[in-house]
């Protein structure tokens, strides 16, 4: 494919901010919490609802990160914004041995929790399971986005895995890592990561939810014609066009897969 087609960029971070202070912020373990002890003091309400300094912080900095990305500087929202966030974090939470996870919402949450549990139940617990509000995910996310603009993929690749380890079920960097698997011309691994997001794109914020599954729609079509499954990938393009009508690399791929079907004997 002509190269100049080769990615349509979603706009630098798709993500509302305001989901970072409403996903799930919990810290709980696969096992059920214990009650407050009878003599506790009341729980002051005012507390639950004061903003953490140190995550409006971390929540500014991913913010800042996605301004100078659209500003055309990867190489300062790695250095200013996606770096500290990174590193605040692991220095936060990386070495006391529990598993974390990022979620966007409940049901990503139940999702990470169970499988902890059901990795319990076998034998193979590595720890207790905390689920964290996305900013940390969101921060290696930025610097994987970023690297991918300086043509660094080796170390996008690494960045994004990362992102994965926190949010598995995020399709949004599923999405991503299939295009570096398009970079890579890894077509079947392609294929793979955005067939995951389609999976797991109902546990979005419904808010992101449609943009997610039209981008997933569209990776997951182009490795099909890298694959020559022309009369699936047409199906992908023609789903994603019923949640984004008019887009214009969805119909420059069906417009390419007419050109493909006429040079076949």
């Amino acid at each position: 494919m002509d190269a100049n087609r080769l990615r349509r960029r979603q706009s630098a971070l798709i993500m509302v901010i305001a989901l970072l202070s409403a996903a799930t912020a919990t810290a709980q373990s696969p096992t059920a919490s214990q009650a407050p002890p009878n003599d506790a003091p009341p729980a002051d309400a005012s507390a639950e609802t004061r903003p953490d300094p140190w995550q409006a912080e971390q929540d500014g900095r991913i913010v800042r990160g996605d301004e100078l990305l659209k500003q055309r500087q990867p190489e300062v929202a790695i250095r200013e914004a996606f770096d500290p966030v990174i590193q605040a974090y692991e220095a936060r939470y990386a070495s006391d041995g529990k598993i974390y996870f990022c979620s966007r919402g409940p049901g990503e949450t139940l999702m990470y929790l169970m499988g902890v549990a059901a990795d319990h139940d076998k034998g193979k617990g590595r720890g207790d399971a905390v689920v964290l509000e996305p900013t940390w995910a969101y921060g290696y996310y930025g610097k994987a986005y970023a690297l991918i603009e300086l043509n660094r993929f080796d170390e996008a690749a690494v960045a994004l895995d990362r992102a994965l380890e926190l949010s598995p079920a995020n399709p949004q960097f599923l999405s991503e890592r299939g295009y570096l698997y398009r970079a890579s011309r890894e077509w079947d691994r392609m294929l793979a990561s955005n067939q995951a997001a389609l999976d797991h794109v109902s546990l979005a914020p419904e808010s992101l939810r449609d943009a997610e599954r039209a981008r997933a729609l569209r990776g997951a079509g182009y490795a099909l014609i890298e694959l020559d499954r022309l009369d699936e990938a047409e199906r992908h393009f023609r789903d994603s066009l019923k949640i984004e009508p008019g887009n214009q690399v969805a119909l420059g791929e069906l417009d390419y897969i007419k050109q493909l079907r006429t040079k076949k004997p």
